[in-house]
């Protein structure tokens, strides 16, 4: 397994954070699959703070039971959890742009945590596991 820019796993990606449409979920998951990538989802809905939203992908990364939320403790445990179980994985956050017009600060935090998250396994992994966080939404082209 092998470390993948995943603009070639997924075309027409922009910088990160890569915000998609939930009408191309479908396509993008399966497109995705086939290259190797697990791709799992979660409803933002549920992010009211960092703490929650830290617990709620941290447990969609499998981190053990014990952890009760926050970005230390993630940082802590994902590089622990991925060198345990190397793998390609991408987290969807679904209705992340409810959430951004719900609280722009919280989705702006929590996007630049699981930034940070992607490239702690990007330089700690050696090319054996990647990590990608994809934000479904009826996004809004800019300048609307």
């Amino acid at each position: 397994m092998q470390w993948r820019a995943i603009s070639s796993v997924i075309p027409g990606l922009s910088a990160p954070p890569y915000l998609l449409s939930d009408s191309d979920r479908g396509e993008v998951t399966h497109r995705a699959a086939g290259q190797g990538f697990e791709v799992r989802c979660i409803d933002t809905a549920g992010f009211h703070s960092e703490r929650d939203a830290s617990l709620a992908i941290g447990r969609e990364l499998d981190f053990p039971s014990y952890f009760r939320g926050g970005w230390d403790g993630f940082f802590d445990l994902l590089s622990a959890e991925f060198q345990e179980k190397p793998r390609r994985l991408i987290v969807g956050l679904r209705n992340s742009d409810v959430l951004a017009g719900r609280d722009l600060r919280l989705f702006v935090n929590t996007s630049w945590h699981l930034q940070n998250a992607t490239e702690t396994v990007e330089s700690d992994g050696g090319g054996d596991w990647q990590l990608e966080f994809f934000y479904w939404g009826a996004w809004r082209p800019v300048g609307d």
